[in-house]
């Protein structure tokens, strides 16, 4: 008795570390857009509006975001005014809610080892305390922690053979991520298997028809919706990759601040973990459920990822605990007698200690831009600097949900929504009419303004950038316009004629801020495209000279690639180029041409020449 007392003191202190690491300086970073995603249907929505929007416009089952509701209602959460009033304690109270479940986590995992039989299960909290991506997803307002504690708890009362509380945690799990299912899965066909009264068992089976209750309720969300940053699916490497490295060494955000795990230590301790919960699972059954929810589990989520390929490491979290299990079975059965074993434990224990709090370290130290955005700061600016006529567009239209816990008193209009395109006329209505600047929040603009067709309309207006703030992937601009407020939509200034195999340049448009170029053409799809093109813009004294400066990018880009975009339809399409710092004064000329990015080959117009000039330069210098 008095040696398993002793042994459940020795999974407190790890519980200690992680609380100390994880409350530090919790709420000093700015919340990032997913965060503000949730914050948005929880201050920003009444019961009623947030079931309406995750039943028919986003693909989540319910229940994180039903008790951040409930937590938001009891601790009486309330946006502020960065800029204008000091931080209410927003960032720390709502975010506190992934530390909690954190917690949950790692006094879950000592059960869960010690129903596989692991005479160490005291150390798992040890192994996983000062992990740096449980750390990380414990200090974000997401539902990461949470659902890895939900399936830990259901993978434990199946062990345990407590129906009841597996139908409990397993409908917890499936209501907080979908992709449940496949580690809950796997572990409930093993358990039920194995199980003799399998009428008793039958309770297993109620997590699966909740979650599919709900994704009919749901159905036209669950089954339709497409992510705009889908790309194609992931290759097993790539999986593996994510599974390994990145869950395991963090090698995901550690590599963002300069520590260079190799990727061997993340492929070594996977395989490490694979082999020590296959040998449990020769001996036990419970081991044969928790190997099933590892093995079977990820195997699944690769199966599913092919056919909706929206990949990360944050969908494997769950997997840490099984992991940990698996290094610690394979740890006692060594072939190590008396002290050897012990000596080898402990000292592999410091040097993963010694690791994680460097680590650790730099992870809650550094400044946090160097992963994420400054929101708090863009919106700060502006509150500290929009007049009483000013009014901001947020570009995409999603960028609005940062007001939900960052309030303004500057009016804003929404951009243009996921799944469609700006164009000429759509900016102008996004521009208005009447006095004051016009703030534009972009962030994610390249999904919904390709052609960066707002901030051409904004300068071919006349208007001229008075503020700007730049963090990371956001950016704040103000932008003063003319007093007479007839706007016009963006159109060709320079007039020209030349087709590329079906791809008509009929103009283009040049504003110049400082040694910004902003060059502008207007390209029209006239006969369907098989294949994407890149347009470039060059720079040079003379036509047949390596050039001076130049831009290359997609036509539009990657969101909307040529073979998508419509046919008849002027398409305006940006290049920034910037003039060097040592060019000297003097006249120097534009041409832009079309090449294939796949053979390096220029795509010839229908005359047989191979770029267009569309002006000269007069550069007087700086």
């Amino acid at each position: 008795m008095r040696r398993a007392a002793v042994r459940r003191y020795l999974a407190l202190p790890p519980l200690l570390f992680f609380w100390a690491a994880a409350l530090h300086r919790l709420g000093e970073a700015s919340f990032w857009y997913d965060e503000f995603f949730n914050l948005d249907l929880t201050l920003a929505h009444s019961w009623r509006g947030m079931l309406g929007v995750l039943l028919r416009e986003q693909p989540y089952p319910p229940l994180y975001h039903f008790l951040l509701k409930l937590w938001e209602g009891l601790v009486r959460a309330q946006p502020y005014a960065p800029g204008l009033e000091p931080g209410n304690g927003l960032e720390f109270v709502m975010r506190f809610t992934g530390v909690a479940a954190g917690m949950g986590l790692l006094a879950m995992v000592v059960p869960l080892g010690r129903r596989l039989g692991l005479r160490w299960s005291w150390s798992l909290p040890w192994l996983l305390a000062l992990h740096p991506t449980l750390l990380w997803y414990a200090r974000d307002l997401r539902l990461y922690t949470l659902w890895a504690f939900l399936v830990a708890g259901a993978l434990w009362a199946m062990m345990a053979r407590r129906w009841r509380r597996a139908a409990l945690f397993g409908s917890a799990a499936m209501l907080t991520h979908y992709f449940s299912l496949f580690p809950l899965g796997a572990a409930a066909a093993v358990a039920w298997l194995h199980e003799r009264e399998r009428g008793s068992a039958a309770w297993l089976a109620l997590p699966f028809l909740l979650a599919g209750g709900w994704m009919g309720l749901a159905w036209r969300v669950t089954f339709g919706f497409r992510s705009f940053a889908t790309t194609g699916p992931p290759a097993f490497a790539t999986f593996l990759r994510e599974l390994g490295p990145q869950l395991l060494t963090a090698s995901a955000f550690l590599a963002t601040a300069g520590i260079a795990v190799p990727d061997p230590w993340g492929f070594g301790l996977l395989a490490a973990a694979t082999l020590g919960l296959l040998l449990v699972a020769l001996r036990r059954r419970e081991g044969r459920i928790v190997a099933a929810a590892f093995l079977l589990g990820a195997a699944a989520t690769f199966a599913v990822w092919q056919v909706r390929p929206v990949h990360h490491v944050r969908y494997l979290v769950w997997a840490l605990p099984p992991v940990g299990a698996g290094l610690l079975a394979l740890l006692q059965r060594l072939p190590l007698r008396g002290w050897g074993r012990g000596l080898l434990a402990l000292g592999l224990g410091v040097a993963a200690l010694r690791g994680a709090v460097r680590a650790d370290g730099l992870l809650l130290d550094a400044d946090p831009t160097l992963w994420r955005a400054d929101f708090r700061a863009a919106v700060a600016l502006l509150n500290r600097e929009a007049g009483p006529d000013d009014r901001l567009i947020a570009q995409a239209a999603h960028a609005a949900q940062v007001f939900s816990a960052y309030r303004t008193e500057v009016p804003v209009v929404q951009g243009t929504s996921i799944g469609a395109r700006t164009t000429p006329d759509e900016a102008l209505r996004l521009l208005g009419e009447g006095p004051g600047r016009r703030w534009t929040l972009l962030y994610q603009d390249e999904a919904v303004d390709p052609g960066g067709v707002l901030v051409g309309t904004l300068e071919a207006n006349g208007g001229y950038r008075t503020a700007m703030l730049y963090t990371r992937e956001v950016r704040l601009f103000a932008y003063t316009l003319p007093e007479t407020g007839a706007f016009h939509p963006l159109e060709p200034t320079i007039p020209l004629t030349a087709t590329f195999d079906g791809l008509r340049l009929e103009g283009a448009a040049i504003h110049r801020e400082g040694r910004l170029l902003g060059v502008y053409l207007f390209w029209r799809v006239e006969a369907p495209q098989r294949e994407g093109r890149f347009g470039s813009v060059h720079l040079t004294a003379q036509i047949g000279t390596p050039p001076l400066a130049q831009r290359d990018k997609p036509i539009l880009n990657d969101y909307w690639p040529l073979p998508r975009l419509p046919l008849g339809e002027r398409l305006p399409d940006r290049y920034e180029v910037i003039i060097p710092p040592e060019l000297p004064p003097g006249r120097y000329t534009l041409y832009a041409l079309v090449y294939d990015p796949v053979s390096g080959e220029r795509v010839h117009t229908a005359q047989g020449g191979e770029w267009v000039v569309l002006g000269a330069l007069e550069w007087e210098g700086e």
